[in-house]
C-alpha cells in the first residue's frame, strides 16, 4: 500500500508541471501549449503500458497479474512521466503535437528505457558495478534536462512579449510538485519506516538549503528576491535530492543543496541570455544542473567517508558519462525521427488539401 500511495500522491505533481511551464510562455502559446503537453503525457502513458517498463525491467504489464509487479510498474511510470513533462516544456508552443507523437516513443525506447535498464533493474550492468541512483538524479533529471538542451538549439527565441503567470497559479503549482516529491523520493524506500522518515526530512532540508542557496545569489546580484526566486529554489532543492538523498546525513545533503541553488541560479541567467539556446521553461539549467550536482555531492560524500571512495566515484562518473552519451545521441535520433515524420505528414496533408482545392 505504501507504493501505491506514492504512486497516487505522484500524479498530480506531473499533471501541475505543465501548468507551471505554459505560465512562461507568450499568452498567445498558452492554451495549445497546455494541449499539448497533456497529449504528450498520453502518449508517454500509453509508450509505459505497451513498451517501456518491459524494455526497462523486463514486465509487460499488460499481461502481468502478480501485484507487485504492477504496483512496480505504475511507480516508475510517475519517474518516467515526469521525465517527459519536463523535456517537452522545452519544445511546447514550438513544436505540433504530431511532433511529440513520434518524438516521445523514440526518445523513451533509445535513451529512458536503457538507462533506467543498466542503474535500476537488478540486472543493470551499471547497477552491478555499484552506481547509485536513489530516485532519478541520474535516470530523469540529467536526461531530461540535456535533452532539454538538445531540444533548445534548434529553437528561436520568441519576439512575442511573455506576460507573467498568475504568481497564485505558479505558487499551487509548485507546492502541488513539491507534495508530490516526496512521494517521488519515499517511493524507492518501499516501505513506511524510520529510514521513510529520515528521507522525508532530508527532502525537506534539500529544500530549504536550495532556497537559501538561490535567493542569497539572487539578492548579491539584484539586491531583489522575488516570489519566482522561492519557488525556483523549491524546484532545485528537490531536484538536487533525488541523487543522494537516501545515501547521505543532513548536513551533507545541505551543503550540496546550497551549492546548487546557486549553481541552478547562475545557469538560469546564463541559459536566458544565450543566443544559441532557447529553453523557455529553464529546464536544463535546474534539472540537468541540479542533478548533476546531486551526483557530484554523493561522490564527494563518498571520498570522505572512505567508503571504497575512489572506485565509487569511477564508477559513478562512469554512469554519468553513460547517461550523457545515451542522451545525446538518442535525443538526436529521436528529432531526426520526428522530424521527418512531421515533414511527410505535412506534405501529405497539403496534398490532400489540393485535391479537395
Amino acid at each position: 500500500m505504501f507504493a501505491l500511495v506514492c504512486f497516487l500522491i505522484m500524479l498530480p505533481m506531473i499533471f501541475s508541471v505543465p501548468l507551471l511551464y505554459v505560465g512562461m510562455l507568450p499568452r498567445s502559446r498558452q492554451q495549445p501549449a497546455l494541449l499539448t503537453m497533456s497529449v504528450a503525457l498520453m502518449v508517454a502513458i500509453g509508450c509505459w503500458l505497451v513498451f517501456g517498463n518491459y524494455l526497462a525491467f523486463g514486465t509487460n504489464l499488460l499481461q502481468v497479474n502478480r501485484f507487485s509487479d504492477l504496483l512496480g510498474g505504475l511507480v516508475q511510470m510517475d519517474f518516467y512521466l515526469y521525465a517527459i513533462a519536463m523535456l517537452i516544456g522545452t519544445v511546447v508552443g514550438f513544436k505540433h503535437g504530431r511532433y511529440l507523437v513520434i518524438f516521445v516513443p523514440v526518445w523513451t525506447a533509445l535513451v529512458y528505457c536503457p538507462l533506467a535498464h543498466w542503474l535500476w533493474s537488478d540486472g543493470g550492468w551499471l547497477q552491478r558495478l555499484g552506481a547509485l541512483d536513489f530516485s532519478g538524479g541520474i535516470v530523469v533529471h540529467l536526461t531530461a534536462g540535456l535533452t532539454s538542451l538538445v531540444l533548445a538549439k534548434s529553437l528561436t527565441r520568441s519576439r512575442e512579449a511573455v506576460v507573467a503567470n498568475d504568481f497564485r497559479t505558479d505558487y499551487a503549482a509548485t507546492i502541488m510538485i513539491l507534495v508530490g516529491w516526496l512521494g517521488f523520493n519515499l517511493a524507492p524506500v518501499g516501505g513506511l519506516n524510520a529510514q521513510a522518515l529520515q528521507v522525508l526530512i532530508k527532502t525537506l532540508i534539500a529544500v530549504l538549503a536550495a532556497i537559501a542557496g538561490w535567493c542569497w545569489l539572487t539578492y548579491w546580484r539584484t539586491q531583489v528576491v522575488g516570489l519566482g526566486d522561492l519557488l525556483n529554489g523549491i524546484l532545485c532543492g528537490l531536484v538536487t535530492s533525488t541523487a543522494l538523498v537516501g545515501y547521505v546525513g543532513a548536513g551533507t545533503i545541505a551543503v550540496v543543496a546550497v551549492v546548487s541553488g546557486g549553481l541552478c541560479q547562475t545557469a538560469v541567467v546564463k541559459m536566458q541570455h544565450a543566443k544559441r539556446f532557447y529553453d523557455a521553461v529553464d529546464s536544463f539549467a535546474i534539472n540537468a544542473v541540479g542533478g548533476l550536482t546531486g551526483v557530484i555531492g554523493l561522490m564527494a560524500a563518498r571520498l570522505m567517508t572512505g567508503q571504497n571512495g575512489i572506485r565509487f566515484v569511477g564508477v559513478e562518473l562512469l554512469a554519468v558519462l553513460v547517461a550523457v552519451g545515451l542522451t545525446v545521441v538518442g535525443t538526436v535520433l529521436a528529432q531526426a525521427a520526428a522530424h521527418v515524420s512531421e515533414t511527410g505528414l505535412n506534405r501529405l496533408m497539403v496534398r490532400d488539401s489540393k485535391r479537395l482545392d
